[in-house]
């Protein structure tokens, strides 16, 4: 930095100096005024340079945040912290990839591959110091369901990279587009009756591991997974079972330790120290389960892990490939060249790696905020897509499927002390050191242990609370109801059973989209009425008198009011509305209506059709003696109504449709103004439709 600045500073010295001489070389005026002159003109250029500068500095600070977490880094109270958070990270990473790579139906390296790279790259560009980005169950599931086409797994395995690839570079252009907004189309009902789906499919096909069957064929789907195993039921493993369920009990114990743990520490247990130990040591449940399973098929094993029925006891991961991962083009694969044949096979993988990107996007940055918000500092939405895209990118070039975030192991981050992105490097380190050193011992990992880790991990997955929430508000959405919520995650949870992963989410989002989209088109419309003084000083004064009853409106007065947005799409419902509710006003006062009262205060926005239609009714109405006040305009809408139907109106010489002097009135002054126009009109008093007094 301090080069650049000297760099810079001789820069504006020799432009000082040039500006000097070329003045000075011209003899007019005074010297005096010459120099004054070059030197405002130098200072012009220097805050002109100045502003560039830090313009192109921030834009840096915003797309590599590593410059500003690396340059005021601090050894001495960071250090110990983020290599202790980042060593025990990388720990869990290691029993944790090994699963997910088993739920994506890849080879066993690429899961560790994933949480090499990743971490490296989302370090240097990633916003936030507690996410930890590696492999991870949501889109372990995902890869899956978009591979199951292929039933060879080295085929399955090099195709996960280059969805990482497709999924990487969508993220990157969103995140440099500021798109990141696109992910709140996936609502929480839609995640959950995804992810409740995914679990199911996940546990299904872990029953062949969990039952010990040896040379289980490739399913599509889980009829066909629930088919497979019914075949194959003679060919269970017993002890793969009894093992299993022990490594599950185990997992159970752990959990418990921590829920207990916590609870004392809530309490303000006396010795801190020793429950937040337990609490720690709950937390690397996973590694207890891999050196148990380890320890258990070393012993049972004679001879080398091939896996063969006579030389192990239960079925074993075998030979994992040892060192870092190779540099390789993820495109350079044989399996491209069938995908490349068939427009629809290339049109599905590459709907199905955007879909992969988001939906990693949307946990890791779920996971990320929450954290965030607990320990109060600020992500980009973003750069932090734009991070895990290039993550994911990079990482296709290393034999890694796209990435995400975990929530348990973003919380255990933040719970360790990590206090910047360095962990990410430390974590990428022990990993290295993992696949380097420790594959011989793992090939002695029984499946039936990795089995265990993604059953239990897919049950807390599964989320059975929403839709028995949601299922206690199924009535109408006026009433207060959550229908469409509770439509939506079973649509999302059938579809993804039934369907595949990809059309769970996609129909769900479909539903929620055109939920949307109906809302937009048919938005409410309401007639208003007038509460008593009693029930005014429980909110407003005006109410819709379908919900409330007892309120009251006026003999030849209609109080309409539409709430939402008024452009195409609902101009046409909106007339609609007006003159059914016309209707229905003269049908309640016998008397034909004199004026109407338009409430917009729920409309931010008036397009052309909108307005066009807006003042074809009234010139309808004015044929038949009606006139309309409006009431409620604001911004937008209020400057096109005063633009539209007064003065454009006023200097073509034609009839006023509106009867007011004025747009900035509520809906109580403009009832006001149509009473006294409605009295002056009759000639006496105007009454309340019910012949109450006002």
């Amino acid at each position: 930095m301090k080069s650049v600045a000297t760099y810079a500073g001789s820069l504006l010295l020799a432009e000082k100096a040039a500006l000097r001489t070329q003045t000075l070389s011209k003899g007019h005026g005074s010297d005096g005024c010459l120099l004054e002159k070059a030197d405002t003109q130098v200072a012009h250029h220097s805050a002109a340079r100045k502003g560039q500068t830090s313009r192109v500095y921030k834009w840096l600070q915003r797309r590599l945040p590593v410059l500003g977490w690396a340059l005021n880094y601090n050894a001495r109270t960071d250090l110990a912290s983020d290599f202790i958070g980042g060593t025990a990270l990388g720990l869990i990473c290691l029993a944790q990839t090994l699963a997910h790579a088993y739920i994506a139906t890849t080879h066993d390296a690429q899961g560790p591959y994933t949480a090499f790279m990743p971490p490296i790259i989302y370090a240097l560009l990633g916003t936030s110091p507690h996410a930890s980005v590696s492999s991870g169950a949501i889109a372990s599931i995902l890869i899956a369901d978009q591979l199951r086409a292929w039933p060879i797994k080295e085929d399955r395995t090099q195709l996960a990279s280059l969805m990482a690839l497709v999924s990487g570079l969508s993220l990157m252009l969103m995140g440099s587009c500021n798109l990141a907004f696109a992910v709140r189309f996936l609502s929480q009902p839609t995640l959950s009756g995804f992810t409740s789906g995914g679990a199911v499919l996940i546990m299904s096909g872990q029953l062949k591991n969990l039952l010990g069957i040896r040379r289980f064929p490739h399913t599509d789907g889980l009829a066909d997974t629930v088919r497979e195993v019914y075949k194959h039921i003679d060919k269970v493993n017993p002890i793969a079972v009894a093992f299993g369920l022990a490594m599950m009990a185990l997992l159970e114990i752990f959990i418990r330790l921590k829920t207990y743990s916590k609870n004392k520490l809530k309490e303000h247990a006396v010795n801190k120290r020793l429950y937040h130990g337990l609490k720690r040591l709950s937390e690397m449940k996973e590694i207890f389960v891999v050196m148990c399973g380890v320890l258990f098929g070393y012993l049972t094993t004679t001879g080398s892990t091939s896996g063969d029925a006579d030389r192990t006891l239960i079925p074993l991961v075998g030979n994992i490939p040892s060192g870092l991962p190779p540099f390789r083009l993820p495109w350079d694969i044989p399996a491209v060249a069938g995908i490349a044949q068939d427009p629809s096979k290339i049109k599905h993988f590459v709907v199905g790696g955007v879909l992969v990107g988001l939906t990693s996007f949307l946990t890791t940055y779920a996971t990320a905020k929450k954290v965030a918000l607990q320990r109060g500092y600020q992500l980009d939405a973003s750069q932090e897509m734009f991070a895990l895209g290039a993550a994911g990118t990079v990482g296709s070039f290393f034999g890694a499927f796209s990435p995400s975030g975990s929530l348990s192991r973003t919380g255990l981050s933040a719970e360790c002390g990590v206090k910047t992105q360095l962990a990410g490097l430390f974590t990428a380190g022990v990993i290295g050191l993992g696949i380097t050193c420790l594959t011989p011992a793992l090939g002695y990992l029984p499946k039936v242990a990795i089995a265990s880790i993604i059953m239990k991990a897919s049950y807390n997955l599964l989320d059975l609370d929403t839709p028995k929430s949601l299922a206690k508000f199924w009535k109408p959405k006026p009433e207060g109801g959550l229908k469409r919520d509770f439509v939506t995650w079973c649509t999302a949870f059938v579809c993804t059973l039934t369907l595949g992963v990809v059309w769970g989410i996609g129909l769900a989002v479909l539903f929620s989209v055109g939920m949307i989209v109906y809302d937009a088109t048919v938005p409410q419309a309401v007639m208003l009425g007038h509460m008593d003084m009693e029930v005014q000083t429980r909110g407003r004064k005006w109410r819709d008198v379908d919900a409330w009853p007892d309120a009251r409106t006026f003999r030849g007065i209609l109080i309409f009011e539409f709430r939402g947005p008024l452009f195409f799409a609902s101009a046409e419902f909106f007339q609609e509305e007006l003159e059914r509710y016309r209707v229905k006003a003269e049908a309640r006062d016998d008397h034909p209506l004199s004026i109407v009262v338009i409430s917009l205060e729920s409309v931010h926005y008036l397009d052309s059709t909108a307005i066009q239609i807006l003042e074809d009714v009234l010139t309808e109405w004015q044929k038949h003696g009606i006139s309309c006040i409006i009431s409620g305009a604001q911004n937008q809408v209020r400057l096109l109504i005063e633009e539209k139907l007064v003065r454009i109106r006023k200097g073509a010489g034609l009839p006023a449709l509106l009867d007011q002097s004025v747009f900035m009135i509520t809906v109580g002054d403009a009832v006001e103004h149509a009473r006294q126009r409605f009295a002056a009109r009759q000639g006496h008093k105007t009454g309340w439709a019910r012949m109450e007094s006002w």
